[in-house]
């Protein structure tokens, strides 16, 4: 059972990657609850694995990530035109910025994961126009120090933004 349980997990583990080098972040927000239902499903809460809020925070940075991007998708016109999207008016974002910030509070994550969701966040505060926040948040990411060698398309991807915002 436990190998069945970790193959299912390398699956999703590479099918996760898939999207997000691919910006399938609807593909990826359908993982997630998939991966969601298996964790909450009775027959899979005694299987060894990652802590249960360290999942939960895992799922919630993937969801978090696809939310976001999906919200620029649809607002593409706004942001061409440097308008700041507002988080009353936008429910991916707001779910987004709520997933992120219990995320940092909770700090359970590896630390590389825990760097992403700060790039993520500061990259939500800049199209929000909080652009303060956005600079605070890329210093506590540490982004001067970040190594870029050797990472996934999305995290360049990601890294590069950062660069340009800053």
């Amino acid at each position: 059972m436990a190998a069945k349980s970790s193959h299912f997990h390398l699956k999703m583990e590479e099918a996760i990657e898939r999207c997000r080098t691919d910006c399938q972040w609807e593909m990826q927000l359908a993982m997630v609850a998939q991966m969601r239902a298996r964790t909450s499903s009775p027959r899979h809460k005694g299987s060894k694995g990652a802590a249960p809020q360290k999942s939960e925070d895992y799922e919630n940075l993937l969801a978090a990530e696809a939310l976001l991007e999906l919200c620029l998708k649809e607002n593409l016109a706004k942001i061409k035109e440097t308008m700041p999207l507002m988080e009353k008016t936008e429910p991916k974002l707001s779910d987004a910025k709520k997933f992120l910030t219990d995320i940092l509070n909770r700090g359970k994550l590896l630390p590389k994961d825990m760097t992403e969701a700060m790039l993520l966040l500061a990259k939500l505060h800049y199209i929000e126009g909080c652009y303060r926040e956005t600079l605070s948040m890329y210093a506590r990411a540490g982004l001067e120090d970040l190594v870029i060698e050797k990472k996934p398309l999305y995290k360049l991807r990601l890294l590069t933004e950062a660069f340009v915002i800053k």
